[in-house]
């Protein structure tokens, strides 16, 4: 290979599927493996401040940041849920998550 078909280490994007397995194991490194290092330390401070209250509130913003990791684009895009089975994903696992916390405390 030549020079001009090495691929550039510092382009390499890392799938998204990467970057939630690694924001279910540390909050926000997900986002900061894809280059959005601040609100990779936001969604840090964030997450533990939630399981610092609660245990509730921190479960519920690390679900929150797995999926942004998992479904964010880049750029301003928060969640992108522009396809329908994403979204109807997104409704299926908030709806879930909310009757989990529901059934378990009653």
């Amino acid at each position: 290979m030549t020079k001009e078909q090495l691929p550039n280490p510092v382009e390499f994007q890392v799938p998204n599927s990467v970057a939630a397995i690694w924001s279910m194991m540390l909050p926000g490194l997900g986002q900061m493996m894809k280059g959005q290092i601040m609100p990779g330390i936001f969604w840090s401070l964030g997450v533990a401040s939630g399981y610092y209250a609660y245990f509730w509130p921190g479960l519920t913003l690390h679900a929150f940041c797995i999926l942004d990791a998992a479904l964010n684009r880049g750029g301003n895009s928060w969640l992108d849920l522009s396809t329908w089975p994403k979204r109807i994903g997104f409704v299926a696992l908030a709806a879930g998550l909310i009757s989990y916390i529901v059934f378990r405390n009653f």
